[in-house]
């Protein structure tokens, strides 16, 4: 049957129509005049992505997949992008989730600013990243090994519950008789028998604990303020310095000795090499020699005077040379009365008659 003008003419409208709104849709993003720039990348899997997908520079569409193939151990994606769409050496191209449903897009990144542009046809770093398979996966053998899990703690748990049964039947009478005597240790605290309980009940205790605590503080308020001797000691500087002053001194009489020992070592190592007086005396036999020969004569000289032999003997010993020795005092002293009234010759023949 053929078409009426009026069919033909109606059928030309609403196609018009249908043209009209996808250019008006499309109108702006197609462009045949305007020639597509080429890119390529490699990924490990590629699951669900599929020529014609989108291409989205952080998130904004610039591109479609044009062509998908398995190599040896990659996936080589062939891409087009919008001329003006600034692709680094170091931008990465990875799949990436449209929604939960399982759509995907080729992300790709921007790169570091100060990283070169990528020339057309170049190939896009490409990195692998967990999909949603993988991520089911992943929490699939999670759940496996939670289940293996779950499934060895209640086995462990009734085994350690088995075993704390037992240990509870065995020691029943034990913990009875603990609980027993924790009830009476209670008791008597609650009743102050015992030192513990004193400890714990007496408020005298506690009162003199305080009082010791206010005692304490008065006293570091004392010594922070330099009162007392302690204060003194911790704040003032005089007492730093007299110190030092003192240890300084004590090191100098220190340094003293120091050098007297040194004069004392060179005087003792002269002795020992027999250098002077006391050198000699302390090293040479001849001295020794002489000294104890002197000694032995002075011992037997004053054995001799304490026998009465010789002289001096008979002076230490014997009381008649005294006795003669006074007398003949008293007569010269009654010499000397008559001295005045004789003459010298008088006096001489008196001296002479005295003394024979």
């Amino acid at each position: 049957m053929a078409m009426t003008i009026e069919r033909k003419v109606g059928l030309f409208f609403v196609i018009s129509i249908v043209v009209l709104g996808v250019m008006i849709e499309t109108g702006e993003r197609w462009n045949p005049l305007k020639k597509k720039v080429p890119y390529k990348t490699f990924l490990g899997s590629v699951t669900g992505l599929k020529v014609g997908d989108p291409v989205k520079l952080v998130g904004v569409d610039v591109g479609k997949i044009k062509r998908v193939a398995v190599l040896m151990d990659k996936v080589q994606i062939d891409f087009e992008v919008e001329p003006g769409t600034r692709i680094k050496t170091d931008s990465v191209a990875g799949l990436r989730l449209t929604n939960l449903l399982g759509g995907q897009f080729l992300g790709l990144s921007l790169g570091s600013p100060n990283a070169p542009l990528l020339e057309p046809g170049g190939t896009v770093i490409g990195k692998d990243v967990a999909n949603i398979d993988i991520i089911v996966d992943n929490v699939s053998d999670l759940t496996k090994d939670a289940k293996i899990l779950i499934t060895e703690l209640n086995k462990n748990q009734n085994e350690v519950m088995h075993k704390i049964a037992a240990i509870l039947d065995d020691n029943r009478g034990n913990l009875r008789s603990s609980i027993a005597n924790l009830n009476s240790i209670t008791e008597k605290f609650d009743r102050g028998d015992g030192s513990l309980a004193l400890l714990l009940n007496d408020k005298a205790l506690y009162n003199n604990a305080n009082e010791a605590i206010v005692s304490i503080k008065s006293v570091t308020g004392k010594i922070d303020k330099g009162e007392g001797t302690i204060g003194k000691l911790v704040n003032d500087d005089a007492l730093y310095t007299d110190a030092r002053s003192a240890i300084t001194s004590l090191k100098d009489g220190v340094n003293e000795m120091t050098g007297g020992f040194k004069e004392i070592k060179e005087v003792a190592g002269k002795i020992n090499r027999g250098e002077g007086t006391l050198g000699k005396l302390v090293n040479e036999e001849v001295l020794y020699s002489d000294l104890k020969d002197a000694s032995r004569n002075i011992k037997d000289i004053t054995d001799k005077i304490n026998r009465g032999e010789g002289t001096i003997g008979k002076l230490v010993n014997e009381d008649k040379l005294y006795k003669d020795a006074t007398a003949t005092l008293k007569k010269t002293e009654k010499a000397m009365e008559g001295l005045g009234d004789s003459g010298p010759i008088s006096v001489l023949g008196s001296i002479v008659g005295t003394l024979f």
